[in-house]
């Protein structure tokens, strides 16, 4: 299967790129295709993660609490922020 490059400066970088590489062009667009691909794949993973943390966090927070107590009441706190 042939693919062909018809921009002059993206010839040009690739065939630097597979010159400091040492490699043939097919095998740098390969490796470059490679790369970016588990950037995005990283990136779709990492945006899937944060969404389900939130998911979570909404999860959590949608919750009633627990105890009426204040947070000082709970940690043991007096009025002068000491432990009774």
């Amino acid at each position: 299967m042939g693919v062909s490059i018809k921009s002059v400066e993206a010839e040009r970088k690739l065939r630097r790129v597979s010159k400091l590489l040492g490699k043939s062009m097919t095998a740098t667009v390969i490796e470059l295709a490679d790369g970016k691909l588990k950037e995005l794949e990283a990136k779709t993973n990492r945006e899937r993660r944060l969404k389900e943390v939130d998911a979570i966090v909404r999860r959590f927070n949608s919750r009633p609490p627990l105890s009426d107590k204040s947070v000082e009441e709970i940690l043991g706190y007096n009025d002068k922020g000491m432990f009774d």
